[in-house]
């Protein structure tokens, strides 16, 4: 009697951790879908800006003739958009971070779910391990110093760079009156010490989130 008790509470609590979990695992993968949603509702609204500016400029361009006004206009409404843009890359960046983190924490559960089932291996087609190579490698994502450019931050740090860019020319062109040649060359410097700043900002905040998230379940190729 006392180990058919003893069976039962154990299936009892096999019972309640599976819900545990599978409530974790419904859990995380709504936040990482909020994640994802917020971050194209702010690059959408940031791109759009860009947008909205650039033809606003074309406008004025054309009734100032480029003129003063023109050169006003523009000194004024591209810092705003620059710190737009940091803003956004900022929050990208954090909505990234998190997303990967979910992802994580969700090929734990898988794990989890493996150890009690190790048949079920052949029907799940996603990654079973939690550090970030398995959670990318699993979706086609190959880790590379260029991936980050095809990532939502990467693309908010190359347009923020060409803004500044562009301000440094048109302000050295506008104040001092420089050359085209000078302009443009400051523009471009500008532009390239602008994505490399951006990209260490970036590769500082993921050395952070993978030490202060430990890996526990590696691949066999970490391992």
């Amino acid at each position: 009697m006392e180990q058919q008790q003893e069976k039962q509470n154990s299936l009892e609590l096999t019972s309640q951790i599976v819900t545990m979990m599978t409530t974790e695992h419904y859990t995380l993968q709504s936040a990482q879908a909020q994640e994802v949603s917020d971050i194209n509702g702010r690059s959408s609204l940031f791109i759009g800006a860009v947008s909205s500016t650039l033809i606003a400029l074309a406008f004025v361009g054309q009734i100032s003739h480029l003129g003063t006004a023109f050169f006003v206009f523009s000194l004024v409404l591209f810092p705003s958009l620059f710190f737009m843009g940091l803003v956004t890359f900022e929050w990208v960046l954090q909505a990234t971070n998190t997303i990967i983190i979910y992802a994580r924490g969700i090929n734990r559960i898988r794990h989890l779910y493996l150890e009690y089932a190790p048949q079920m291996q052949p029907y799940f087609i996603l990654s079973s391990h939690d550090d970030t190579g398995s959670v990318l490698g699993a979706v086609g994502i190959r880790r590379s110093p260029w991936q980050v450019f095809f990532a939502p931050p990467g693309m908010i740090a190359v347009i923020n760079s060409v803004i500044l860019g562009v301000f440094v020319g048109l302000l050295l062109n506008g104040l001092f009156t420089l050359s085209l040649l000078v302009c443009t060359s400051a523009g471009v410097v500008t532009f390239l010490v602008s994505i490399g700043m951006h990209l260490r900002y970036y590769w500082e905040q993921v050395k952070r989130r993978e030490r202060n998230l430990p890996v526990r379940f590696p691949s066999q190729a970490r391992e």
